[in-house]
């Protein structure tokens, strides 16, 4: 039997019933909205990419914000306002690693660790964000410090420098004593700049320009005054020399800036000549090096550069692939040998734009490259300026091979060689002993000479790099050799010659120049002779205390 209501008009007596009635018909309505709405959200989801999908996971949702920060696009030079969002820290030692959010710093803390990263900064007119100093586990040397605050100006360097090269691009720009548009003959002449530890290696070498190489070439001697002030008399061996030939001349540095390492950079920018060769005071030619003048691999490019011990495959400064180094410069990571500066060859004329641009790698403060340590003094900065402005220049493909003496088979090279454009020893750079014409202090001092010249003779054995391998065989070591040789010495090379068959070894008596190094040893006593008498009672009292 069917129950059946009988019809009849609710009553206001029975308000409840009806409520209740409506009220569930509501929440039934409810619940098939929110069903329906899932089931969409849940096709939406599987239908959309997965760059648009919706999420509640944390780091779906820190991967899409890491993906709209953009890396800041190489020259891009427009003239940005930033501020500094953060610094983000990433994994796998790479800056385009997963987001590790708990490891974010603020724009204000310093970052002396070595973790992978990058600081974010927002553009406040268009509220684009960008990836700045882009760090690697291995983009920094790990006591090199930063805060992103820093990356403001760190992106401002590149517009900077920019602006500096506009000015020497300007027609009719000249360096400082150059004629512009002049149709004279260059004028070729060496530069030295004078320290005073290095006085009287200077001297040796000018005299053996002069005297045992017949080099006529013009020479300035530049020197900073600030330098010299505690040294009585320093540049008395070398006024003996400009005094009696009229084309050795002083150059005052006037700038105080320009002390130790920008003293290269400012003699060369600043120099009288046109074409000009650039000497370490204690970088010794074997020949007349007026012939690179005319060299082919010159005159078609207007720079000649050597090369360092060092590539991106074995650095001890830090240059490879992933240093922070090439974002500061804004140019793409160059696979090649590091430059040594001990010999420069440039033609101010043709290269105004890269040697301003490497005057202002120089002074520009903050320095970055000394800061971030990813670059050392000065030596790369010429390779570094030619590079960012695309300009012509030849690398000495020969890298450079070490001399040293040897003693009971252990090799401790203390001295650079470079090579010319044939492949022939050109330079000997005694960049890790000093020439003084004096007895070394106690802790580098060796056994007497028989000649009785005070400083040691070093030049007996060349070891040089086996061309028929690649160049990624070239390997040089640093490291101590005591007890054979002072342990305070750092020496370069191998310490035993006929363990790598990647290295050749030669005894120097075979090369034509063999005596050189008697000649240079004894300028270098003639030069002390003629320091004023203080000079040598003060610097013996400091020999014997070290």
């Amino acid at each position: 039997m069917e129950w059946r209501s009988p019809p009849h008009k609710v009553s206001s007596r029975h308000p409840r019933r009806s409520t209740s009635v409506v009220r569930w018909l509501l929440y039934l309505l409810v619940l098939s909205c929110i069903s329906s709405f899932s089931l969409l959200l849940v096709w939406s989801n599987d239908s959309l990419s997965p760059g648009l999908r919706f999420t509640n996971d944390p780091d779906d949702l820190t991967s899409n914000q890491q993906a709209r920060v953009k890396v800041l696009p190489l020259g891009d030079m427009r003239q940005r306002t930033f501020r500094c969002i953060s610094w983000r820290a990433t994994s796998n030692c790479t800056p385009s690693g997963p987001r590790i959010p708990a490891q974010d710093q603020p724009c204000s803390r310093t970052l002396y660790n070595a973790n992978a990263g990058y600081c974010e900064l927002e553009d406040t007119q268009s509220g684009e964000r960008f990836q700045v100093m882009r760090r690697h586990c291995t983009s920094l040397f790990k006591a090199a410090h930063f805060r992103c605050q820093d990356a403001l100006a760190f992106v401002e360097f590149r517009v900077k420098a920019l602006k500096a090269v506009e000015k020497a691009l300007v027609p009719g720009f000249a360096l400082p004593n150059v004629v512009r548009g002049s149709l004279d003959p260059s004028k070729d002449e060496i530069i030295i700049v004078v320290y005073p530890k290095l006085v009287a290696s200077a001297y040796a070498l000018v005299r053996t320009l002069r005297e045992v190489l017949h080099c006529h070439l013009p020479i300035e001697l530049w020197y900073c005054p600030q330098e010299l002030y505690s040294f009585p008399g320093p540049l008395t061996p070398l006024k003996h020399l400009v005094n009696s030939d009229p084309t050795i001349t002083f150059h005052k540095i006037d700038d105080t800036r320009a002390m130790g390492f920008g003293a290269k950079v400012f003699s060369i920018y600043n120099s009288l000549l046109d074409r000009v060769l650039f000497l370490d005071a204690d970088n010794f030619p074997v020949r007349d090096p007026s012939s690179l003048f005319q060299a082919s691999k010159f005159v078609t490019t207007g720079a000649l550069f050597w090369p360092d011990f060092w590539h991106p495959k074995r650095t001890i400064f830090n240059i490879h692939e992933k240093s922070m180094l090439w974002e500061l410069l804004d140019v793409s990571f160059t696979d090649m040998f590091e430059q040594e500066s001990g010999q420069i060859l440039v033609d101010r004329r043709r290269h105004a734009a890269p040697l301003k641009l490497a005057f202002f790698y120089m002074f520009h403060q903050p320095n970055y490259f000394t800061k971030l340590k990813v670059a050392h003094g000065d030596k790369d900065l010429f390779r570094f300026a030619w590079l960012k402005l695309n300009a012509s220049f030849h690398m000495v493909q020969s890298p450079p091979a070490v001399a040293r003496k040897l003693i009971n088979d252990t090799f401790c090279g203390m001295t650079m060689v470079q090579f010319d454009l044939e492949d022939n020893v050109l330079f000997l750079h005694r960049n890790q002993f000093k020439l003084t014409g004096k007895l070394a202090g106690l802790k580098k001092r060796e056994a007497p000479e028989a000649d009785g010249l005070p400083d040691p003779v070093i030049w007996t054995h060349l070891l040089s790099f086996n061309n028929t391998y690649d160049t990624e065989h070239y390997i040089i070591d640093t490291y101590r050799a005591d007890p054979v040789f002072p342990k305070s010495q750092s020496c370069f090379g191998k310490r035993k010659l006929d363990k790598n068959p990647h290295f050749t070894s030669q005894n120097f008596s075979t090369f034509n120049f063999a005596g050189l190094e008697n000649k240079v040893r004894q300028f270098a006593l003639d030069a002390v002779n003629l320091l004023p008498a203080r000079h040598n009672v003060d610097t013996l009292r400091q020999r014997l205390a070290g």
